[in-house]
């Protein structure tokens, strides 16, 4: 669930993955990689992420954080 925020919250502040990875200094596989949830992301990207696309902590959590459903 995650990625497609991620995804929806890049389209929704207009920017494309080109725009984000000039910003984040990558070549284009990594960041598409990392979107599509392929790649996980480091802490410096997560980091770098949340300020670009000026993420809520909820959000955040939302994104990066995987929680196992507790019983």
């Amino acid at each position: 669930m995650g990625i497609r925020i991620l995804k929806s919250k890049r389209v929704l502040k207009g920017l494309t993955r080109v725009q984000i990875e000039k910003k984040m200094n990558l070549n284009t596989k990594p960041y598409n990689h990392k979107e599509n949830g392929r790649v996980k992301f480091t802490l410096d990207k997560v980091s770098k992420t949340i300020k670009i696309l000026k993420l809520t902590l909820e959000e955040v959590d939302e994104i990066f954080l995987e929680v196992s459903n507790l019983p």
